[in-house]
């Protein structure tokens, strides 16, 4: 009798687990039917767009690794390189195709669903984006800058080209479904005026943070590592990790905001191959480059204005972590 019980609980068990598995497989993440926006596309919003749209660009383009800093190549917004766990991804993800082409792009989708997309990391047939796509940061971004975006992407030549599908490690296709979160209203941009406000702004929807924040194996960050950098990633430019940018003095410490802009002048300016055996790197400066000088000194004085994080990083490791 009791083998009986304690085989039925054994099965009940697996039916209970199989069923729970079947369930989060099966799941749609949390999601909110796409907003009703349309990015008209007037000179203002087309400016802006492509102001603050070169960062996409970066993630879903080519880049040439050969040459300094690896600038993005065309065709623009398609044939975006793929990521694996050299950069901490578990499994390979490549971006999808962002030029309006209908077949294999975003031309069949409404501004609407572009936007869902971006912001709250899900894609127009419902599915959960990963969050290499860092809809967790873009969230802030407001309605008229991703308007703005989306106005500016609408303007890229059509490309075809099918992105391959993820393949995500077990268990991140079950994870992966519970990390979307949908918005629950409008969203605006603080104002200029204040600096803080717009500083934080600025670093989170145009990756600062994403990059420069320790993150765990699920590519989510660690609560208290903002801005400590040390996240490694592997690829064609060698081994780098990103640097500490905290005001400790293993980060930005006594850098002036004219040493601070300066980089991004200097470093965003180089042009030409690296020579073999050369370091390269994956920070984007060529796109940071094109910043205003106000916009850099406000991040700037965000960033001053951070916790201190004690950590050294070595940006050029000789030999990768594992």
């Amino acid at each position: 009798m009791l083998k009986k019980i304690g085989l039925s609980l054994a099965l009940l068990a697996v039916l209970v687990l199989s069923g729970l598995t079947a369930f989060v497989f099966l799941a749609r993440p949390k999601m909110r039917p796409a907003p009703a926006l349309t990015a008209t596309a007037t000179p203002e919003r087309l400016a802006r767009g492509e102001y603050l749209g070169q960062g996409c660009l970066d993630c879903h383009s080519k880049r040439d690794f050969k040459r300094y800093a690896g600038p993005v190549v065309p065709p623009l917004g398609a044939h975006g390189d793929c990521f694996d766990k050299g950069i901490g991804v578990p499994g390979v993800v490549c971006p999808p195709n962002i030029t309006p082409d209908l077949e294999t792009g975003l031309g069949s989708w409404t501004d609407g669903e572009i936007i869902r997309a971006m912001r709250e990391g899900v894609s127009k047939d419902g599915r959960p984006l990963f969050p290499l796509m860092p809809y967790g940061d873009l969230k802030d971004l407001s309605d008229e800058d991703a308007l703005s975006i989306v106005a500016y992407l609408r303007t890229l030549p059509p490309v075809s080209y099918k992105a391959p599908a993820p393949k995500l490690d077990f268990p991140m296709p079950l994870i992966v479904r519970l990390i979307p979160q949908p918005l629950d209203g409008p969203v605006s941009a603080p104002s200029k005026s204040d600096a803080q406000a717009y500083g934080k702004y600025l670093t989170t929807t145009m990756g600062c943070l994403f990059c420069h924040t320790t993150a765990d194996e699920r590519m989510m960050p660690i609560p208290g590592r903002e801005w400590a950098g040390d996240n490694e990633f592997r690829g064609p430019w060698g081994v780098v990790r990103s640097a500490n940018i905290s005001p400790h003095s293993g980060g930005l410490g006594d850098k002036t905001k004219e040493n601070f802009i300066g980089l991004f002048r200097a470093f965003g300016a180089v042009e030409g191959e690296v020579p073999p055996g050369g370091q390269n790197t994956i920070m984007p400066w060529p796109v940071y480059n094109k910043l205003t000088d106000e916009d850099l000194g406000i991040v700037y004085d965000y960033l001053k204005a951070q916790k201190p994080i004690a950590h050294t990083v070595d940006k050029f490791p000789k030999t990768p972590r594992g």
